[in-house]
């Protein structure tokens, strides 16, 4: 009885916790900060008379290890008026096979400890980084001389597997991904991940009719995760899996057009058999194939159209249902729209794009929403500069989504993308594969600091709250995907949720996202007004809880049947380990002056 009264207690919680509807909402993730081994964030290789078949130098060789700079700090011209640097200071942990004379030069950095083990054959050394917050903080540069990858061949001859650990990491440690990306990525109950960015889709490939097969993929073992000559796709799918699997939600993957069957069947195995049971898949064609002449996907989907005798878009389409029926191959056509969802992409300022997609699939094919799950469009807004102010830029912001939301007759009008998935009877209705802020972008400079500052208002949460709450969800709009992660913020955009890797909470953006998706709560207090709620993050969670909330003085964490695990102060934020506790749902009491003022749900799932 006990049990049951907790539960029924925990049901009539404040009425803001439970009235809010999930809403599924994702991010596109970036590589910023996400590798343990740095190494898998460079190719700037350079003076080396060749590579192998891996991206390795085989012969002497320099190297641009890293560049932290903001932009345009080699110009002595930073975009960012607050000037803000992400800090890589530390002692980074070096191996290689083989011997090697390494120096360093750049910014307040040197090597230390270097030494060579004739009998395992390898080098050890490390790479110490300081001079933060100073100019050109994290400017390394690497020279690798008498190089010689074993005791047989000639000085010169290069080295391999090498490794270069971000600080706090061992050299014998088997994690991939950074402890704090994968915070910064579960910050948010985020419902999907899309792993466009890390998948070099835009410049990735070949030119036609040469097809991209399985064995030129990219693989665990590679010099790097970035593009290099042979191998021109971004991270390897093992990686993708791996991050997949910590995560264990949707996720969202490219494929470029040049990857023939084989290639496809391969991958659809290889996601069957290792990547985790509950997460779908969200598969799309390359990625905004719009013009004949944009980047190498164009060029290539072009090409490829006119060896069919269809038009550009005809053959973005065919493909679309290709990928769809070769996936089904492998996981079954009860799979399609369950577990696989093959998604038609459009072009959000022309949806009659949409239109030749899916009326050549109908006229070819069959009804699309046999083979498709959604469309799909892009939710970003403007703000027409200069201005002259970041408030303004703010209200320029809200200016563009509405006219997005209400203007019917305007080549930008949402309903067009929701209403004509609708009409195909599309199981998945229209989804919105990335979207936000969109501006600065594009290299201008006019009235840059203020649309940089606009990101970091407190009115910037709001907005975002509106676009994909008003401007979305409330139209019945699918799946959103936020783009992105993490990014810096300059002249190009300031695309990041945050532009520090290792600060999820460095502006309001991320605050919005647990709101959009329903996290938060909000209260009334009838004598101060309304206060800021409390925020648990990440939530669900597997391995530890964050909260945050500044009008409180007291936290307990309540089982359900009224056992207390946890009591304690509440600063400003408090982490709790959760990682011995039971799968379940775990009850979170706020106190006022001994008073309860609030209460939330968390989930801890492993």
């Amino acid at each position: 009885m006990k049990t049951l009264v907790y539960i029924i207690a925990i049901m009539l919680m404040p009425s803001s916790i439970w009235a809010q509807k999930l809403f599924s909402l994702g991010v596109n993730l970036d590589d910023n900060g996400a590798f343990i081994n740095i190494m898998n964030h460079t190719n700037r290789f350079s003076g080396a008379k060749g590579y192998d078949s891996r991206g390795y130098p085989t012969s002497d060789f320099d190297l641009v290890l890293m560049d932290a700079r903001p932009v345009a700090e080699w110009s002595q011209a930073i975009d960012d008026p607050e000037g803000y640097r992400v800090d890589v200071s530390g002692r980074y942990k070096g191996w290689c096979e083989g011997k090697a004379d390494i120096t360093v030069s750049g910014t307040a950095v040197g090597i230390e400890n270097l030494l060579y083990d004739a009998v395992s054959n390898t080098t050890v050394f490390d790479i110490v980084v300081g001079g933060y917050p100073n100019a050109n903080h994290g400017l390394v540069f690497m020279q690798w001389r008498n190089t010689q990858r074993t005791a047989q061949d000639t000085v010169g001859s290069g080295i391999k597997n090498i490794k270069i650990h971000r600080p706090g990491y061992e050299l014998d440690t088997k994690k991939i991904f950074t402890d704090e990306y994968i915070s910064l990525c579960k910050a948010a109950d985020f419902s999907c991940y899309r792993f466009y960015n890390v998948q070099n889709i835009w410049d990735g490939e070949p030119i036609f009719p040469a097809i991209t097969s399985w064995q030129q993929r990219k693989l665990p073992g590679d010099v790097t995760q970035r593009p290099f000559t042979g191998k021109i796709d971004g991270w390897c799918w093992e990686y993708i899996i791996e991050l997949a699997n910590i995560l264990q939600k949707d996720i969202w993957i490219n494929i470029h057009i040049s990857c023939d069957k084989d290639y496809i069947i391969n991958l659809a195995n290889m996601l069957k058999s290792s990547l985790h049971p509950n997460c779908k898949i969200y598969i799309e064609n390359s990625n905004e194939v719009w013009s004949p002449t944009q980047a190498t996907h164009g060029p290539y989907n072009n090409a490829q159209a006119q060896s069919y005798g269809i038009t550009f878009d005809d053959n973005y389409a065919r493909r679309s249902v290709e990928l769809s029926t070769w996936f089904a191959e492998v996981f079954g056509e009860e799979a399609i729209h369950t577990k696989i969802r093959c998604i038609l992409a459009g072009q959000h300022a022309y949806h009659g794009r949409s239109d030749n997609h899916l009326r050549y699939i109908d006229k070819t094919f069959g009804p699309p929403k046999q083979y498709i799950y959604a469309t799909s469009t892009a939710l970003y807004f403007n703000a027409v500069l200069p201005h002259s102010s970041a408030e303004s830029v703010n209200n320029g912001m809200m200016a563009d989504i509405n006219a997005q939301i209400q203007n019917s007759n305007a080549a930008f009008y949402r309903n067009n993308h929701i209403d004509k998935a609708r009409q195909w009877e599309l199981p998945g209705g229209c989804t919105s594969y990335e979207g936000g802020p969109h501006v600065p972008a594009g290299g201008g400079t006019t009235n840059l600091g203020n649309a940089i500052q606009a990101h970091r208002t407190e009115r910037m949460k709001n907005i975002l709250e509106y676009n994909y709450n008003e401007g979305w969800k409330n139209l019945d709009g699918g799946l959103a995907m936020y783009f992105t992660l993490v990014s810096g913020y300059n002249r190009y955009g300031c695309w990041g949720l945050t532009d520090d890797y290792t600060k999820p909470e460095r502006n309001y953006k991320m605050q919005a996202m647990r709101s959009i998706i329903g996290q938060i709560s909000s209260m009334e207090d009838k004598s101060k007004g309304t206060v800021s709620a409390p925020m648990i993050y990440p939530n669900p969670s597997g391995t530890f809880i964050t909260i945050s909330g500044k009008n409180y003085d007291y936290v307990s964490v309540h089982t359900l049947i009224g056992t207390i695990l946890y009591s304690a102060e509440l600063q400003e934020s408090h982490s709790i380990d959760v990682s011995q506790w039971a799968n379940g749902v775990y009850s979170i009491v706020y106190y006022r002056n001994g008073n309860i003022v609030d209460r939330q749900c968390c989930i801890v799932r492993k």
